[in-house]
């Protein structure tokens, strides 16, 4: 590893290592408390518990437990989702089968949608809640509750009905109703805007996560430089305390030579880390507005560097 490696992961070890510390420590204590709440049988309250850990530290396990405790609130649908995606990528084989168990015993007990539309109807878009789009004539798996459903079709007036999902296992079917007219509704769809009567099948371009990458190194770097900015500010404030010890001139006691040199040591050592903290943070940051330049454009995003007195920021502003 390069001196150069070395400093850039030295910078990140700085700026991340101690917020990622307190974040899984966070994560733990939630974890910990959802574990005690679910032993006492208060599901939805360890349910809440579960879901900060998984927030702050996402892990198979803590995934695991959220399923547990959404089974027993009746989040059927959303229980066996989390189950499915232990059984996908847990590595712990006890806890795999335990999930594949439960996944067999709780899937007859989800409830499903299905939304029937006339098999003449064109470019077909169904909607859940307004922000989930579904498959028409497919079954849906679903929590139990209220559910608003709208359907828009090429040539069709708009649909929309009120679907309840009150009883486990059972299959809810809505018939949509179409007749002919016109709508002029646009419909949000999976980060797409499509006016009615436009092709719906076209796949939205994928998103590139360059720039994003590019923003965080330049955040990265820019909060390396101004900490050693910082600490250089530091290490000539030293410096000029070591001279006053001695006015400048040969140190007439001991004592005074002793101190004089303390602080020397104390600004070398300040001026060595600011020095490596504005290699390493110029070199991050360069990385970053490669990266960011070369990517695709999307969103305008700003990055503004704050210095103060005891540290400095970062400031991320935009769409990502």
């Amino acid at each position: 590893m390069t001196a150069v490696r070395r400093l850039v992961v030295a910078a990140a070890l700085v700026l991340f290592v101690r917020p990622v510390l307190a974040d899984v420590s966070a994560a733990d204590q939630a974890f910990k408390k959802g574990r005690e709440l679910l032993k006492a049988g208060n599901y939805a309250e360890a349910c809440v518990q579960f879901e900060q850990s998984q927030a702050l530290d996402p892990a198979l396990g803590t995934l695991f437990n959220i399923a547990q405790c959404d089974e027993r609130i009746g989040k059927l649908a959303t229980a066996l989702a989390a189950y499915r995606e232990v059984i996908a990528k847990d590595t712990n084989q006890t806890r795999r089968q335990t999930a594949s168990d439960n996944a067999g015993n709780l899937q007859p007990r989800v409830p499903r949608l299905v939304v029937q539309v006339p098999p003449t109807a064109k470019h077909v878009i169904v909607t859940l809640d307004g922000k989930r789009t579904i498959d028409a004539g497919e079954p849906v798996e679903l929590d139990m509750g209220d559910y608003t459903i709208d359907v828009h079709a090429d040539g069709m007036a708009d649909y929309s009905t009120q679907a309840k999902i009150v009883d486990e296992g059972k299959t809810v079917t809505i018939t949509a109703k179409l007749v002919p007219g016109k709508s002029d509704v646009l419909v949000k769809m999976d980060h797409r805007t499509v006016k009615h009567g436009e092709d719906s099948t076209v796949e939205p371009a994928p998103r590139s996560h360059r720039k994003l990458y590019g923003i965080a190194a330049m955040a990265t770097g820019g909060a390396g430089l101004l900490t050693g900015v910082i600490f250089g500010g530091l290490a000539s404030s030293k410096w000029s305390d070591a001279k006053a010890v001695c006015g400048g001139t040969t140190c007439t006691t001991q004592a005074d030579a002793d101190r004089a040199s303390a602080l020397g040591d104390q600004a070398r050592s300040k001026a060595n880390l600011s020095t490596g903290l504005v290699v390493a943070g110029g070199v991050i940051a360069a990385i970053g507005v490669v990266v960011y330049v070369t990517a695709p454009t999307e969103h305008a995003v700003s990055v503004a560097a704050h210095a103060s007195p005891d540290g400095g920021s970062v400031t991320l502003s935009g769409r990502f």
